[in-house]
């Protein structure tokens, strides 16, 4: 235990690997800020730490997959974790090995840029297809993709023949992939959207790779990702890739197979090994339907179905209209020859008029979802603009829940949790063995949403999905925590001086996603202010100290002073409850001693004692009753002598009267006589 706090308190990830932020190795990052890493145990020079971004996670599944393994040509993952980032802050690093030599391509930080001399065919296919696809079929064999495949995450050392493919462990699949390297239909999603893939994505990347080194020069430089998306579509991705292009016959063939527009289409990682072997095995494809006239959407002249589905992605509110108008079933229908498809968009749009949802707004969004899924099986979810894949929905929410100018795309993306719309997209497009998992997802992070609080919502929902995600609380004073038993130590260090709630929105949710127990209540109390004609003194601050005591469970036997002198001042009110003076003065010194030595369990326990508590309520109510009996006392007996009073009054008067009479009567019989 000792051992692991004094590794944080060092920054060392996993207890071996110091960051040397004085060594920068910005040619191995692939665009993210890289160092070289010092092994204190083994004393290894070949290894670099690349940070992740406090919006944009690290991938906890293939670095935990990765991390054992030893695979050829592939940068592997080995530890993950927090270290200094310099001025006070910390971030997540993910160490891993570093690359045989620099990259294969000047520039190497996306927006990649610049030309390359032209590679011949067998070094093509010798020194990067073979060692790369090696690569990616042992990814393929434990259910990984990679992901991140461009010139410049692909290295090549000064003695080595074959390639090396770098790492992309460091942030959510595909989000930095430069937008030509992807297939269309990944391509037009939010670039933290895209998900996970397949690694029929990876062998289509590769293909990009082969085709830029072939040329000497990127494929559609200078055209934004929007045309790039959009000629993909029209001409077939290996057209617009290699227009202009002169290449052999038999690597145009293996290229055409690589880029095919179905990943279906494209051969394993495994057949790569022996390319003409692969090329043989090719399918037949049928060329898409195109029709005589075009279909206006958006001010885009569109020409098949495929590229009408990317259309209405980009103009939903005018293809719902259109859709409403029936301007798109007679377009099917009547040129592009597609009756079946047509009906069944038909039925889509009688239905959404006979089941109307409440918001016309989300109405119009899933009438164009449906629709799209229709005419693209292989298109994303696309809900008003925002498109995305299902495993998508996690890195997306990580990086709309970081900052408030992203709130109207993450309106977007809870209208597409609290819709599920994930399992009405799946209906198309996931196998039916899939599709109860599926929708198993959508409702779990649905219920999570709808938590009201700081028990659930999106950011509760963010750090569900991204375990790698750090707690991006501004009290933790650039603390980059990633673990719930990190977030005590964090407090200890950040909570020097506070004098208010420690636990914020945030840390809550952050909590709530973590820790094993339920603690619902707790945050509710949190999340409201303390009203002193409702609440009890101090309602907010035992809430917190509850919490606390239970993050406490990780290190039972620690103290934590600092985290302790700053919970007191919230929690001291409670100690008014104490009606004998006598057990509050006792209480507070306790307290107080308990504050010292920062042991807040003794805390918590002295405010909120309900056996005391009681045994004080019930000696306040005996005292009380005693009290007023004797006051009952003392008021009957003075009234009883106010009544004997009243009575010697009112007898003296009598006898006054009474001596009075007879004192006249013996006047006047001294008068007669």
């Amino acid at each position: 235990m000792a051992s692991s706090q004094s590794h944080a308190q060092s920054g060392l990830i996993g207890g071996l690997y110091e960051v040397d932020l004085a060594q920068p190795l910005p040619d191995f990052g692939a665009g993210q800020p890289c160092f070289a890493v010092t092994d204190h145990r083994h004393a290894r020079h070949d290894l670099m730490a690349v940070q992740a971004a406090d919006n944009a996670p690290a991938r906890a599944l293939p670095i935990n997959a990765l991390s054992s393994l030893n695979i050829e040509n592939l940068v592997l993952p080995i530890a993950c974790g927090r270290a200094p980032t310099g001025l006070g802050g910390h971030a997540c690093f993910v160490v891993m090995q570093r690359p045989p030599g620099p990259p294969i391509w000047p520039g190497c930080v996306p927006p990649l840029g610049g030309n390359a001399s032209p590679w011949g065919e067998r070094d093509l296919i010798e020194g990067v297809l073979r060692p790369l696809a090696g690569a990616l079929d042992h990814l393929h064999a434990i259910g990984m993709t990679h992901r991140a495949i461009h010139p410049g995450n692909i290295f090549r050392g000064r003695d080595h023949v074959a390639a090396t493919l770098g790492g992309a462990w460091a942030a959510p699949p595909a989000m930095l992939q430069p937008c030509v390297f992807e297939p269309p239909y990944s391509a037009q999603c939010h670039p933290a959207g895209r998900g996970e893939g397949a690694i029929a994505d990876d062998v289509y990347a590769l293909g990009v790779v082969l085709v830029a080194l072939a040329g000497g020069a990127l494929p559609m430089a200078g055209c934004d990702d929007e045309t790039i998306i959009r000629r993909k579509l029209e001409r077939g991705s290996y057209n617009a890739l290699t227009a202009e292009l002169r290449l052999s016959s038999s690597l145009a063939d293996l290229l055409r197979l690589m880029l095919a527009e179905d990943p279906d289409h494209r051969p394993q990682p495994a057949a790569l090994a022996n390319p003409a072997t692969a090329v043989a095995r090719r399918i037949a494809t049928r060329p898409a339907a195109r029709a005589q006239r075009p279909i206006d959407l958006g001010g885009v002249a569109v020409w098949d179905a495929r590229n009408l589905a990317h259309a209405m992605s980009r103009a939903p509110k005018a293809a719902a209209s259109l859709l409403r108008s029936n301007a798109v079933d007679q377009w099917l229908r009547r040129t592009l020859g597609e009756p079946v498809l047509a009906a069944r968009i038909d039925e889509i749009v009688r239905g959404e008029e006979e089941s109307p949802i409440a918001d016309p707004t989300k109405e119009d969004a899933m009438l164009v979802l449906r629709t799209i899924s229709l005419l693209d099986p292989l298109a994303p979810m696309c809900w008003s603009g925002l498109s995305l894949f299902p495993d998508g929905i996690g890195p997306l929410c990580a990086l709309l829940t970081s900052d408030p100018g992203y709130v109207p795309k993450r309106a977007l993306l809870e209208d597409v949790i609290h819709e599920e719309a994930g399992a009405t997209w799946g209906e198309t497009h996931i196998a039916s063995g899939d599709i109860a998992m599926l929708r198993l997802d959508c409702r779990q992070q649905r219920a999570s949403l709808r938590v009201s609080g700081w028990a659930g919502g999106m950011r509760r929902l963010a750090y569900t999905l991204n375990p790698l995600l750090t707690c991006r609380a501004p009290s933790l004073r650039g603390e980059a925590v990633m673990r719930l038993p990190d977030l005590m130590p964090a407090f200890e260090r950040a909570a020097s001086g506070a004098t208010h709630i420690l636990i914020d929105a945030e840390i809550g949710a952050f909590i709530a996603a973590r820790a094993n127990v339920r603690m619902e209540s707790d945050f509710a109390i949190l999340a409201q202010d303390e009203d002193p004609d409702i609440d009890p003194p101090g309602h907010r601050g035992l809430a917190q100290l509850r919490v606390l005591e239970r993050l406490c469970q990780h290190e039972p036997e620690r103290s934590w002073p600092v985290v302790a002198a700053a919970a007191q001042h919230p929690a001291r009110a409670a100690l008014s409850q104490w009606h004998s003076k006598a057990a509050r003065s006792q209480r507070e010194a306790a307290f107080q001693q308990a504050v010292a030595d920062g042991a807040l369990g003794v805390m918590l326990a002295l405010l909120s004692d309900s056996e005391a508590k009681s045994g004080d309520a019930r000696a306040w109510a005996s005292s009380n009753h005693e009290i007023r009996y004797i006051v009952g006392e003392v008021e009957r007996l003075r009234a009883a002598g106010l009544h004997d009073a009243a009575r010697a009054r009112t007898f003296g008067t009598e006898i006054a009267a009474g001596i009075g009479m007879i004192a006249l009567a013996a006047a006047a019989m001294v008068t007669v006589l």
